[in-house]
């Protein structure tokens, strides 16, 4: 019984949302779809959260570089209003501007065409052009699971805000209902396993 709690307990760690940024690593696939004008979507894997995630540039290109892997914060956009350690953390709109973001990347798929790098351009209107006003383009009331905004502390290069530069991360989060049947079913291994104990006893 005892290995069964332990097992439900790291089940439900590795799955539970993170609720405030972390610091950790982004290591980068070499491969990315380019939007045009510095616009990519791409993936990546990111040290000590599940994946891989979806990558989407959500900074308008400021003449910076990064390596395939470095420094990021992480921070969950759903469950969370802290917005400290992001770009935009002094807007009052930062969590709707990433929101609204969110749901515009949501859209762009591979092939890319022109509707896809509409929406690019619309998530930098958001985050570049307008930081401190309410989002133009996307919805603020998308759902965020499994979404993420990627502070990037060290990029090299010419940047507007302090050499920070950011993307959006997607990786699917398990619905509450997964939760369920995931502790159901260790339950029910764990009444099996007691059972076969008592019959051999």
């Amino acid at each position: 019984m005892r290995k069964l709690i332990v097992l439900t307990a790291l089940a439900a760690a590795l799955v539970a949302p993170r609720a405030a940024s972390a610091q950790t690593t982004l290591r980068t696939s070499s491969t990315a779809a380019l939007l045009g004008n510095g616009g990519f979507i791409g993936s990546a894997t990111i040290d000590g959260l599940t994946g891989p995630f979806r990558i989407f540039c959500t900074d308008e290109d400021n003449n910076i570089t990064l390596g395939n892997s470095y420094s990021v914060w992480v921070t969950p956009l759903w469950n969370n209003t802290d917005m400290s350690k992001t770009r935009l953390k002094r807007s009052a709109f930062a969590l709707n501007i990433y929101t609204a973001n969110a749901s515009l990347a949501n859209l762009i798929a591979t092939p890319i065409d022109n509707a896809d790098r509409a929406r690019q351009v619309e998530m930098w209107a958001n985050a570049e052009t307008t930081p401190n006003a309410a989002p133009t383009f996307g919805s603020s009331s998308f759902n965020t699971t499994g979404w993420y905004v990627i502070t990037a502390v060290g990029a090299a290069g010419i940047d507007d805000d302090n050499l920070m530069q950011e993307q959006l991360g997607f990786s699917p989060v398990p619905e509450p209902s997964t939760y369920a049947l995931l502790a159901s079913g260790l339950v029910g291994i764990g009444a099996i396993a007691r059972r076969r104990r008592a019959l051999q006893a």
